[in-house]
């Protein structure tokens, strides 16, 4: 297979052609041959398939010796030092023999401008100049053509006491993505510079980078060499698949797996990242490397089944997970509390039993016999034939397929289970018995049978409950419909793989779509025909949540990290909280208690969402005292405490052993655990390294300001309540049922300076002195830290940007800005997210309102 990869190298006034860039597939191993080759040159070889996308992602070969002025020079101003003086490259090499770079601009008193043969041009500027102009720029060759530029001049403001929190995925979308055309930009230095510049025009000098879950900059090293392999053979897998990039970018709508394309480019090209550093050291941008303990897999949205040639599922390959988390979690995540009940030698509580679909008041019995129904333990849940897969042939080569091309092999692995038992109880409830469920199948298929079961009915909301030999519930699961594949629509109850349109859709959204089409009728009940209920037991071991409290969870945290710290600009490193933990649920809890999703949604009441990522926690929470409580009793409703949903465990706060959820606080108590054994490791491999953490508010604080809230006048009338605490939180950047171990977090005997989780949006001045106030007396102490000084307050402030009256939400932010500054205990105001407030900002200056 051939790539055509377009680079337009047109300079003003030549007729210099367009230089192509070929890539050939040779060999097993998928190595790259490349060759440039001229417009004509270039028709008489015949394609396979052209594809003029990513124009430049991967940089021209044989490149023309002649300098050339950089493309993005004009996108963004020059924001030059008053009283000092600043360079930039202009050009991408030095200049060769004969060529010149001038400028036509008459320049004010005070400034000076220098132009070298290097290509960089540097401004001295006289102190308390403030000048704004135009630099006309010219390129001169020897042949007489000239390149020309106009360049914006403006002076820079003072650093201002703002760091920017960047999502490294959102910033290289605005930088290589023109949401005009739908088209990707070339990966220049120019495109890093210009982002930079941006920076500097704002008196930002530093960004806390995260580089997403699978780092960006990234070293094979860090994940064990076959584990490598198999994501670069994955990934170019995807790359390389002409019909999924006919759907990617034949058309200019955005697909997610446009964005996943460029990271994994990025991830096999690491010398772009390194770009990246390198601008930001030259623009005087120090960069902080931010790490998540929790968001390893993004699993809520890109989750892509693997098979062999004869249906066999063999993994799921996870595009935002490391090679490491995404091959070996059981060395490095967080498990189920099937393996910690087998490990404390609790196996009949582990093991599967039976399952019963639970009546509704509009339930009748029905005639129906074990011929009715046909139930299956699977390894891979119902895929929508139309969307793309990865299926691995004999010889180790994956390639991307439409599920259609091995749906029925697939499905012909499913086992089916023989031997249950079936009994209708009199309230129309449904209990099948005697059912084994293949350890490493975690899913069970109900369908119905060979014999006529048109009318067998369920309800919508479909009610399921497990219980293992033991007795005790097998819960923390998840049901839904799997509708019959009749049309695109119903397609969605299905896992996507990457779908027929190049986005995504895992069980989260297969959940929801299908409770939402189920209910569609009004109807209580539905009608089993050609549709399957999935019944979802969880995998062994999570990918998305990290277990610190192991050794090598550790080392490929420091690993990553180190590799970070080795490039230039990265300089100190956050320990963050930002988490997409929160995996698919078909359960909720409100004031009707733990019901389905569809029985909340029916009634339209309201309900906390109870994703199948609770049923996971570091392995070692067997031996906290209150879990060993109740492995020793072993009793049914004791392991339940364990194993299944309790109403109000997931809301408020839970970071005491009194507050009666065992299970959620061992969990939190062993997150702050292995958080601080990070820490530690961290401090001893770093010593000389700035180290930072985020500390959500304790739940001293937040349950204190919810109270005085519901006592506090509101100016718009009567009182607040704790409802309005939503505001004074983050509510991206922490997820409690995950990160509510980061609040419980102790930093006794440690240097690293902790963080302030803060506000969002635009509340009113009162709830924020009485959070602000409760908040830094709570964390006074740095929770044992042996830091002293003023701490960072992080601001989740970006969709304050589109709100409809931007005059006053720009006015009322930085009030609040410039009232969290004049506190002494505060000297940084953190804004999320970077590509949010670089490019939705004006450029020039946009802190002003910081200055006496």
């Amino acid at each position: 297979m051939e790539w055509l990869v377009y680079a337009d190298s047109a300079v003003s006034g030549a007729a210099l052609g367009p230089t192509y860039l070929n890539f050939r597939r040779s060999g097993k191993n998928r190595s790259f041959t490349t060759s440039a080759t001229t417009d004509s040159e270039q028709g008489s070889q015949e394609m396979k398939y052209s594809l003029i996308v990513f124009a430049g992602l991967i940089f021209v070969a044989g490149k023309l010796d002649a300098a050339e002025l950089f493309g993005r020079n004009t996108e963004a101003p020059f924001a030059y030092l008053s009283g000092g003086e600043r360079s930039w490259q202009l050009t991408d090499q030095p200049l060769v023999a004969g060529e010149r770079l001038t400028h036509s601009s008459t320049l004010p008193d005070g400034l000076e401008v220098q132009l070298n043969r290097n290509g960089r041009l540097t401004v001295k500027a006289s102190s308390g100049l403030q000048e704004k102009l135009d630099l006309d720029i010219q390129l001169h060759r020897p042949d007489g053509i000239q390149a020309k530029q106009k360049l914006k001049l403006l002076p820079a403001p003072p650093d201002r006491p703002i760091t920017y929190l960047s999502d490294q995925l959102d910033d290289l979308i605005r930088i290589f993505r023109d949401s005009g055309t739908g088209k990707w930009k070339p990966v220049t230095r120019d495109a890093f510079d210009q982002y930079f510049r941006r920076l500097q025009s704002h008196g930002v000098r530093r960004i806390i980078v995260w580089p997403s879950a699978f780092p960006i900059l990234s070293d094979p090293k860090n994940y064990g060499v076959e584990n490598w392999s198999r994501f670069e053979k994955q990934a170019r897998a995807i790359l390389e698949s002409e019909e999924l990039n006919r759907v990617l970018y034949d058309d200019r709508a955005f697909a997610p797996y446009e964005w996943h394309g460029l990271l994994m480019r990025f991830r096999l090209n690491p010398a772009w990242g390194r770009m990246y550093a390198q601008s930001a050291t030259d623009h005087g941008v120090a960069l902080t490397i931010s790490h998540h303990p929790f968001e390893h897999a993004l699993m809520k949205y890109y989750v892509i089944p693997v098979f062999d040639t004869k249906g066999r599922f063999l993994w799921n390959f996870l595009p935002g997970a490391n090679p490491k988390v995404n091959s070996e979690p059981q060395d490095v995540a967080f498990t189920h509390y099937r393996e910690i009940l087998k490990a404390s030698g609790k196996h009949a509580h582990a093991e599967l039993q039976s399952i019963t679909f639970a009546a509704v008041p509009e339930s009748k019995p029905q005639a129906i016999e074990r011929k009715h129904l046909r139930i299956f333990a699977a390894q891979a849940p119902p895929i929508a034939r139309k969307s793309f897969v990865l299926l691995r042939d004999n010889s180790g080569t994956f390639q991307v397929v439409r599920f259609e091309k091995i749906a029925d092999r697939v499905e012909a692995q499913r086992v089916e289970l023989q031997d249950w038992s079936l009994k209708v109880q009199d309230d129309g409830s449904i209990h099948i018995g005697n059912l084994k469920r293949p350890n490493d199948h975690r899913y069970l298929i109900v369908r119905r049978g060979d014999a006529g079961t048109e009318s067998l009915q369920l309800p919508v909301e479909l009610p399921v409950s497990a219980r293992s030999r033991a007795g005790s519930p097998l819960g923390r699961i998840n049901a839904h419909w799997s509708l019959a594949e009749t049309n695109a629509e119903n397609a969605t109850t299905r896992l996507g793989g990457i779908t027929a349109t190049g986005s995504y859709r895992t069980d989260f959204q297969a959940i929801e779509n299908s409770f939402r089409l189920v209910r569609r009728s009004g109807k209580p009940l539905r009608s089993l025909g050609n549709d399957e209920i999935v019944i979802d037991f969880g995998s062994d071991w999570s990918p998305e949540m990290m277990d610190y409290n192991r050794k090598a969870a550790r080392r490929l945290a420091i690993s990553e990290i180190k590799t970070a710290l080795a490039i230039p600009a990265f300089d100190e490193i956050v320990i963050n909280t930002r988490s997409h933990t929160q995996l698919a649920g078909s359960s909720g809890d409100g004031e009707l208690g733990v019901q389905t999703i569809a029985h909340h949604r029916r009634r339209g009441k309201n309900y906390f969402h109870l994703g199948i990522d609770r049923a996971y926690a570091p392995l070692s929470v067997a031996q906290s005292p209150s879990i060993q409580t109740l492995l020793k009793d072993a009793s049914n409703a004791a392991i339940a405490k364990i194993t299944d949903w309790q109403p109000g465990e997931w809301q408020g706060t839970c970071q005491s052993q009194s507050d009666g959820y065992p299970w959620r606080f061992a969990r939190n108590a062993k997150v702050a655990q292995g958080v601080r054994l990070l820490m530690q490791d961290l401090e001893q491999e770093f010593p000389e390294t700035r180290i930072r953490v985020m500390i959500p508010p304790r739940a001293a604080v937040e349950n204190a300001v919810k109270r005085a809230l519901e006592k506090m006048s509101n100016p718009k009338g009567g009182k607040y309540d704790a409802r309005y605490y939503r505001f004074l939180c983050s509510g991206l950047n922490q997820i409690p049922p995950i990160g509510e171990g980061m609040s419980m977090l102790d930093l006794d005997g440690l240097r690293a300076q902790p963080m302030l989780l803060g506000l969002r949006d635009l509340p009113d001045d009162g709830p924020i002195s009485l959070f602000v106030d409760a908040y830094l007396k709570n964390q006074s102490d740095n929770h044992g830290s042996s830091y002293q000084g003023p701490k960072s307050f992080f601001y989740e402030a970006q969709y304050t940007l589109r709100m409809k009256d931007k005059a006053a939400a720009t006015s009322r932010r930085e009030q609040i800005i410039r009232n969290l500054l004049a506190r002494p205990e505060i000297k940084e105001v953190i804004l999320y997210e970077a590509a949010n407030w670089v490019y939705d900002l004006p450029v020039d200056n946009p802190h002003r309102y910081l200055e006496p």
